[in-house]
């Protein structure tokens, strides 16, 4: 329903998956997909003028690789732990005969912290503001006009890096507050 928030699994699950066996041997990584490339692919092509998305999150981890082989892990948010808004495509399918929903979120090419931070492929995740956000989900904006919308819109320069943490993880308290408002259910 658009405009409303709902539950979706992080792994875009493409539409021949139709069991959970079949599931267990997807060998395509979904999770996430590149902006300037899903008019491009079959998976997402069809997904892209009627099934976009926001995905939220309060933020995020990422590995640098170091010179010596060993990884760093940098937990990334904002200041204030304000929530980061990510675009995205849902696709609502059947795993073994049960309604499943199931999302990707849009990456980009690294831009500041994140060309240091996540050094091995130089991607990170595609972050926008109000008005990015507002013409993602207007399913009356053309889709290259919704893109450029997002990612003149684009946040990444407001990511905080927190100091490298360690494999016992950090633990977010609190409900932040988002950028805009949230539907009743």
């Amino acid at each position: 329903d658009p405009g409303r928030f709902g539950l979706a699994r992080w792994l875009l699950v493409p539409p021949w998956i139709e069991s959970t066996e079949k599931l267990k041997t997807l060998k395509i990584w979904t999770a996430n997909a590149r902006i300037e490339e899903l008019q491009n692919k079959p998976l997402y092509r069809p997904l892209i003028e009627a099934n976009r998305c926001v995905v939220v999150f309060t933020g995020f981890y990422e590995w640098r690789h170091e010179p010596d082989g060993s990884k760093t892990r940098y937990l990334l948010k904002f200041p204030e732990d304000k929530p980061l808004v990510l675009p995205g495509l849902y696709r609502r399918g059947m795993i073994d005969d049960e309604p499943y929903w199931s999302c990707t979120v849009c990456t980009m090419e690294a831009r500041g912290i994140m060309r240091y931070i996540h050094n091995s492929t130089l991607r990170q995740p595609v972050v926008t503001g109000r008005p990015g956000l507002e013409a993602w989900l207007d399913g009356s904006v053309p889709f290259d006009t919704a893109r450029q919308t997002v990612l003149e819109n684009e946040l990444s320069g407001d990511f905080v890096a927190a100091p490298p943490v360690g494999t016992e993880g950090t633990t977010v308290t609190g409900t932040p507050e988002l950028p805009f408002d949230v539907p009743e259910p």
